[in-house]
């Protein structure tokens, strides 16, 4: 019974070889706006930034695109090196420290920040796209001065993308790095 389970065993690493290789995973984070980008405002700003809505079914490491038949799929191979929900304020606010570089800027609720820092709300209804076609992001923000809400905003944004994951994430990339500077703009107001 015993070498019965061997050979067993044997045919079936055997089948599994004969299968191929495996594909290699890729992973993906988001990237920040380049260095040398314009400085929106120079005001000493202290503010806290929070994800107050994500969709669910974007929330996995596994990248999520659209179908024409409004379903979607699931990537196997291709994935965030880290949760995306995490990589998107984490880009936001490094765009943000370089077009406003005296601005004090926290992370909610993981960093503490003072009572008076001017809270902005971000809520992503889409963050995906169809291969070969267009990006879609939805972002809905709000600026909150402690006592009324100030400002509030909608940001939607396609980039054109081919048929590559890796032009899906430029395009989803370039799509945070003008919300940044749009949130920027309106943060220079205050």
């Amino acid at each position: 019974m015993r070498y019965f389970l061997i050979l067993l065993l044997l045919l079936c690493s055997s089948c599994i070889q004969m299968l191929g290789d495996p594909q290699p995973i890729h992973y993906y984070l988001l990237e920040g706006v380049p260095q040398e980008t314009n400085i929106v405002s120079d005001k000493a700003l202290t503010m806290s930034l929070q994800l107050t809505n994500f969709p669910v079914y974007l929330d996995r490491l596994q990248i999520v695109t659209k179908n024409d038949d409004k379903t979607i799929n699931v990537s196997d191979h291709d994935r965030w090196a880290e949760p995306i929900q995490g990589n998107i304020l984490q880009k936001v606010r490094e765009n943000l420290r370089i077009v406003l570089p005296a601005a004090n800027i926290a992370i909610s609720p993981w960093e503490n920040s003072t009572t008076d820092a001017i809270k902005i709300k971000i809520m992503v209804n889409r963050f995906s796209g169809k291969l070969g076609d267009h990006t879609e992001i939805d972002i809905r923000w709000s600026i909150d001065g402690g006592v009324e809400e100030i400002r509030q905003g909608h940001f939607a944004d396609q980039q054109p993308i081919g048929d590559s994951y890796q032009e899906l994430v430029a395009g989803l990339n370039s799509g945070i790095n003008n919300f940044s500077l749009e949130l920027a703009k309106n943060l220079s107001r205050e």
